[in-house]
Parts: structure tokens; C-alpha cells; sequence
């Protein structure tokens, strides 16, 4: 049995939105590239996030002040533990639960074609509730209503040190939900590069998510700085600092994550 230690980049996701598919490999920070775990390999991740926010976007785009004091801040913190699964040579399948175990998000990514330069992968899963605490049944809400979610990925590898992944997910509870709210889109692009014969890559992406509701929506475009240090055989170490940059009737974050990467 083979441990390999990796210290990886957890995508932060504001508290007041739907999830994105669980369960799947990272590759840089917040978007997926065409790569799965290897066939018959184990990836078990715990993962920590924080960030805080005091402002919002409200319904005209225009930043607004929470609270009604400039000192008060909503700080969020939590866990979840990620394991994934490579089936097949081209497929991988995986989960991803919080600690307090609420919800449970599956996944699956598929390689459909792949050379030197581009790959192309689709992805597919469903967030399953699990919950905790009372809930009634009658009212559908975001914390007891099943999610599907399906989405494309495309990546390009210019040479051993740069490469760029693109990210489109489309997601849709499977209910009618008491806010209305319907359908989500998520899409993301980000680039890497690597210096010092491969032990340190600066990456930088983007990305934009749409929720749907009945008689409007929110809107919100992040931008994902961070960096991966490489100079052991067997870890990675890579940190984030995303933050919010516009948006729409949704709060603006500014956070820091990491996750513990087993393979076995």
C-alpha cells in the first residue's frame, strides 16, 4: 500500500449557494482538468475553509453594506471529506460529505478524448441530502431536496509547464423548491505555470456562477490567485486566496482553503 501526502487547494463555495459535483479529483484550485485518479487508486481528502464577508451585492449590482455597523463580519468555517475512486482507466467516481454529514455529493468524470495537447472529459452527479436535524418534509428547500448536475471539461497542455482548464456545469433540483429557486450554471478557466525545473507553479483563474429563480437571479464572478510548491517526490502543497469581484443579489467572500490528500 502506497501513501502519498498532498496538500491541495480547496475550492470555496459561498455559503448562500447551491453546490457544484462532489466527489471528483482537483486539479488546480477551483477548476477540474481531464486527468482522473488512476485505475484501481484511492484518494481520501479532508479538506478545511474559511472566508468572511460584510458586504453584498443587492438587486441592481451595487455593493451594500450587510450590518447596520461597519465592525460586525459573518465568518464561515468548516470541513469535508472527499473520496474518490479511479473505476477504469478513463473513469473515476467519488463522494464528497461535510463533517456534520447533511449532504452527500456524487460524481463521476469520464475521459472522452485525449492527447498531448487537449483533452476532453464529461462529468455528471447528483447531491443527495442527508440531513441532521427536524426538517419537514412538506416544504422543499436547498437542505432537503436532491440536486443533478452534468457539465463538460476541456484542458490544454501547451508544454510540461503551462497548462489551462476550462470548466462548464449546469445544475437542477429535482423538486420545486420554496424559494424558487430552479437551475444553476457554473464555468471556470484557469492557467498554470510552472518554474524552478517544476517544483513551483503560479496559477491564476476565474469563475461565474448563475443561479435561476423564478422571478430573478443571482449572479457571482470570483478570481482564484494561488500557488503550488512541488519540491518532494511524494506532496504538493498549493494555497488560494479567492475573493468575489461582482455580483448580483449575493454576498461578497474573501477566503483561504486547503485540503490533506491521501492516495492509497
Amino acid at each position: 500500500m502506497k501513501f502519498v501526502l498532498i496538500l491541495l487547494a480547496f475550492f470555496l463555495i459561498n455559503i448562500e449557494v447551491s453546490a457544484q459535483i462532489g466527489g471528483l479529483s482537483a486539479s488546480k484550485l477551483n477548476s477540474v482538468c481531464v486527468d482522473v485518479v488512476k485505475y484501481h487508486v484511492i484518494e481520501f481528502e479532508p479538506s478545511f475553509y474559511y472566508s468572511n464577508s460584510s458586504k453584498y451585492w443587492n438587486n441592481d449590482n451595487r455593493l451594500s453594506n450587510t450590518f447596520n455597523t461597519s465592525d460586525s463580519i459573518s465568518n464561515s468555517a468548516g470541513m469535508q471529506f472527499r473520496f474518490t475512486y479511479g473505476l477504469l482507466n478513463r473513469l473515476e467516481v467519488g463522494v464528497t460529505v461535510p463533517y456534520d454529514l447533511s449532504m452527500s455529493s456524487w460524481g463521476l468524470r469520464y475521459i472522452v478524448s485525449q492527447n498531448n495537447k487537449l483533452g476532453f472529459a464529461l462529468m455528471s452527479g447528483v447531491n443527495v441530502p442527508l440531513g441532521n436535524n427536524i426538517q419537514d418534509r412538506s416544504i422543499k428547500t436547498e437542505e432537503n431536496t436532491s440536486q443533478f448536475g452534468f457539465g463538460a471539461v476541456l484542458s490544454y497542455q501547451e508544454n510540461s509547464n503551462f497548462s489551462i482548464d476550462f470548466n462548464a456545469q449546469f445544475n437542477s433540483y429535482l423538486k420545486k423548491l420554496k424559494s424558487t429557486e430552479n437551475n444553476s450554471l457554473y464555468l471556470s478557466a484557469e492557467a498554470g505555470y510552472f518554474f524552478f525545473s517544476h517544483s513551483f507553479q503560479i496559477i491564476g483563474g476565474v469563475g461565474y456562477q448563475n443561479h435561476y429563480y423564478d422571478a430573478d437571479n443571482k449572479f457571482l464572478v470570483t478570481l482564484y490567485p494561488g500557488m503550488s510548491i512541488e519540491t518532494g517526490k511524494d506532496f504538493i502543497i498549493v494555497l488560494q486566496a479567492p475573493f468575489d469581484i461582482y455580483g448580483k443579489n449575493i454576498g461578497k467572500t474573501v477566503g483561504f482553503g486547503f485540503a490533506l490528500t491521501l492516495i492509497i
